[in-house]
Parts: structure tokens; C-alpha cells; sequence
């Protein structure tokens, strides 16, 4: 045995272990962080880089047709264009979705009352310019068309009237945005796509172009006055602050229109309305519905004594008088009812005294409703004839067919009550706006013996 150190014996001495082996719960064991999946580039397809050059075409219409007369002295030819711009939208959305629509009711049905309130101006030119329907057409056109749209490309029922409502929303507040993404994607493919290195060659040698014309249309004016000429006059008329206004006009809508077609034609936009199972108690609906009918029969009762048993009004009142001060409100009021009407018919507990209680709901309100008619009558005698009279008329035939519609409800529970309602109003709508309303009121007005002056004069 070799000594060492003094004389002692050499013996080897264990050597320190790291601190982690030492105590190896003080660190946990290192596991190399897995590789990240490589995201696949999704695929253009053919139909959407379609469907953006259909977009970029709807943004030029509508720069064209739109913005182009709505800022411009000829103002007067606007409500034709206007109608032209939505018929040539409709057009485009019917060559991408024909397959699934063309054996729909529905839509054939919203189609043609769109197309009528399109056409309306080219047969009304001369009332279009400053009518008070073509002003009122102007909102309802866009919001029938995104109707339909909604309607076809979500493969709704008409029962599902309260996710219609939602999609509908969505497609003015959140489709032209969340499809932005898309847009730059079939843009990109469409530019650049395969091909990337040949539109680089394209580009550089526009670019090359650029530069010689700039040195070479000089020298070509300086040679021919001619030409010189007509290159000056081209230049000089052509506005450069307009140029990039249209320019930036038609790329934002571009954008926003492919973003919202792509959403409603290229992915999932169906929503679901939250369903509310809950129902209002038996003894809260026989309440409700109960003190509200007795205060509707006397003031029913009261009313229809001084519209038809000659007593005499208060305080001196003319009938003419009596008519103005409460026909808006008669109307409100019939509108509210039919609200009640469907919050207690579809959460209400359906037994028979609960259903006998909406009768007579419904049949008040047609009483109120018969009321409010006979006192626009007087009304219309005593002042004429004037656009939001003749609309409250119109209204007022509407929502009698709406308690019509009601009634029958009660039978056949699957009735659509709410979409056939809707359907009805923009076809009536349009029906008016094809008895020519200006031209009525006139006609009206003088053979009462008014003028249009004092038809409005009188309120």
C-alpha cells in the first residue's frame, strides 16, 4: 500500500455530485419543448378569387353609381342610379348562389320586392327626385336586400325568425370586417399565387415603361403640336385629388364588400338565437292579460260613444280636433297590444282561459284599431291629404291584417307568424309605392277641394 500525504494511506475519496443529483426533487427533469407544428397555408380556391373581382366590381358600381351622383350636380338622375347599383348586387349574388336558391319561395318572393323597389324610380323618375318614398326607399332597399341575403346563405327557416334578426345585424356591424383577413389572402393568390416570380418581371418592366414615357411623351409633344395638344388638355383635365379619391373609395369597399360576401358564401355565419324555456305563470297571465282588457272596454266603451252614438265632446271640441289629438296614440297602443299578444301567446301556459283572454285582446285591439281609422277619416277631411297621413292609413290596413293573422295562429300553432308578418309588410310597402303615393294625395287633396299647402299647413 503507497502512502501518501504524510504517511497516510492513499484511498480515494468520492467525488461531489451536482446539487440537482444531490437532491433531485429541487429541480424538475428538463424535457426539450416539442417541435411546433408547421401551420398548412390554406388554399385559395378558384371561386373566391372570383369572388373577389365580383367585389371589386360592386365597389367601382358603387363608386360610380352611388358616390359619384350623390356629391354632383346631376343629383336629379340619382334614384335611378341608386337602383341600378342594388339590382346589379342582386344580379352578382344570385350567379354565386343560384344553386341553393332557385327553388325557394322565399327568396323568389324578396327578390321580386327588392327588384320592384329598384325599378320604382325609373317609372316614378319625375316624384323619385324629392319624394318622400324614394327618401324612405333609400333605407329599405339595402335592408330588404340583406334580408335575402341572410336568408339564402344561411339556410334558415322562416320559424327561425330571431337568429334572422341576429345574422341580419351581423351583416351590416360584423361581416364587412371579419372577412378582411380573406381578402388579403385572395388577393395575394390572385397577384402573386405561382407566379410570383413572373409578376415580379411584369412589375419591374411597368415599372421601366414608367420611366420612359416620362422622358419620351415630351419629346413626342415637341415633335407634333397635334399630339401635343391633346396630351395637354388630357392632362389638365384629368383631376388627380379625384383620381385617388375613386381610388380609395374602391379599395375600401372592395374590401369590405368581399369581406362580406366571402362570410356569407365561404364560411359558417348561421347563428342561433337563445332559446328561453321559462314560462310566465297561469295566475300572472290571467292578471295581466285580464286588468288590461278592462281598461281597454271602457275606453273602448267611451270612445265609440262619441265617435258613433252623437254624444256630444267635451269642453267644445271639434271632431276634426278629436281626431288629431289621439290617433297616434290609438295606434301606438294597437301596436303594443300585438306585442303583448305574442309575449303571452309563446311564453304564456297555453290553456283556454288564457287563450279566450287573447281573443278578446285581439278583438279590442281591432276595435281600437276601427276607432283610429274613423278618426284619420276625420282627420283627412278636415286638413287633406299629405304623405304621413296616407301612411298612417296604409299602416293602419297592415295591422289589421296582422290581428287576421294572429287569430289564425291561435289554430295552427306552426303558422310563422313573425317571418309571414315581416314578408307582408314589405310587399304591402311596395304595393304603395306603385299606387304612385304623390300622385294619390294629389288626386285625393282635389277632390276634397285642398291644396297641397294647406294639406301640410294643417299638419
Amino acid at each position: 500500500m503507497t502512502t501518501e500525504n504524510n504517511g497516510y494511506p492513499n484511498v480515494p475519496q468520492p467525488q461531489a455530485q451536482p446539487y440537482a443529483y444531490q437532491y433531485p426533487y429541487a429541480y424538475p427533469q428538463y424535457v426539450p419543448p416539442a417541435p411546433r407544428a408547421k401551420k398548412e397555408k390554406r388554399i385559395i380556391s378558384g371561386k373566391e378569387k372570383l369572388l373577389l373581382l365580383a367585389a371589386i366590381a360592386i365597389a367601382v358600381l358603387f363608386d360610380r353609381l352611388v358616390v359619384a351622383y350623390m356629391f354632383s350636380e346631376k343629383y336629379t338622375n340619382y334614384p335611378k342610379f341608386y337602383g341600378a347599383f342594388w339590382l346589379s348586387c342582386l344580379a352578382i349574388f344570385y350567379l354565386f348562389h343560384w344553386k341553393s336558391i332557385r327553388h325557394n319561395f322565399v327568396t323568389w318572393y324578396l327578390t321580386a320586392c327588392v327588384s320592384a323597389l329598384c325599378l320604382w324610380s325609373f317609372f316614378f323618375w319625375d316624384v323619385a327626385i324629392y319624394g318622400d318614398f324614394a327618401f324612405l326607399s333609400f333605407l329599405i332597399i339595402p335592408a330588404v336586400l340583406m334580408g335575402l341575403v341572410i336568408y339564402m346563405t344561411g339556410d334558415y327557416k322562416l320559424k327561425d325568425t330571431g337568429s334572422i334578426a341576429i345574422s341580419w345585424l351581423c351583416g351590416f356591424f360584423v361581416f364587412p370586417f371579419s372577412g378582411i383577413a380573406a381578402f388579403f389572402e385572395a388577393l395575394g393568390a390572385l397577384l402573386i399565387g405561382e407566379t410570383k416570380a413572373k409578376t415580379k418581371k411584369v412589375i419591374f418592366g411597368l415599372a421601366i415603361t414608367f420611366g420612359l414615357l416620362i422622358i419620351i411623351l415630351p419629346l413626342l409633344s415637341g415633335a407634333d403640336k397635334a399630339f401635343g395638344y391633346f396630351l395637354t388638355k388630357l392632362l389638365t383635365e384629368l383631376n388627380i385629388s379625384i383620381l385617388l379619391w375613386d381610388t380609395v373609395i374602391i379599395a375600401v369597399f372592395s374590401m369590405f364588400f368581399y369581406s362580406f360576401m366571402w362570410k356569407t358564401g365561404h364560411s359558417e355565419h348561421k347563428v342561433s338565437c337563445p332559446k328561453i324555456t321559462s314560462k310566465i305563470d297561469t295566475t300572472i297571465s290571467y292578471v295581466v292579460l285580464g286588468s288590461i282588457l278592462l281598461i281597454y272596454a271602457l275606453f273602448c266603451t267611451v270612445q265609440f260613444s262619441y265617435l258613433f252614438a252623437g254624444a256630444g265632446l267635451p269642453g267644445g271640441m271639434t271632431y276634426s280636433e278629436y281626431a288629431r289629438e289621439g290617433f297616434a296614440q290609438t295606434v301606438a297602443v294597437c301596436a303594443i297590444n300585438l306585442l303583448i299578444f305574442g309575449v303571452f301567446k309563446h311564453f304564456g301556459e297555453k290553456t283556454k282561459a288564457a287563450t279566450g283572454l287573447l281573443l278578446g285582446l285581439l278583438a279590442l285591439t281591432a276595435s281600437m284599431l276601427f276607432s283610429g281609422f274613423i278618426r284619420l277619416g276625420l282627420y283627412i277631411d278636415a286638413y287633406g291629404m299629405t304623405w304621413l297621413r296616407l301612411l298612417s292609413a296604409w299602416f293602419i290596413i297592415y295591422l289589421a291584417v296582422v290581428i287576421v293573422l294572429c287569430c289564425i295562429n291561435l289554430r295552427l300553432k306552426k303558422l310563422p307568424l313573425l317571418a309571414l308578418c315581416a314578408l307582408i309588410l314589405i310587399g304591402w310597402y311596395v304595393v304603395l309605392g306603385y299606387l304612385n303615393p304623390d300622385g294619390l294625395i294629389a288626386w285625393y287633396n282635389d277632390m276634397l277641394g285642398y291644396d297641397a299647402v294647406a294639406a301640410v299647413r294643417g299638419g
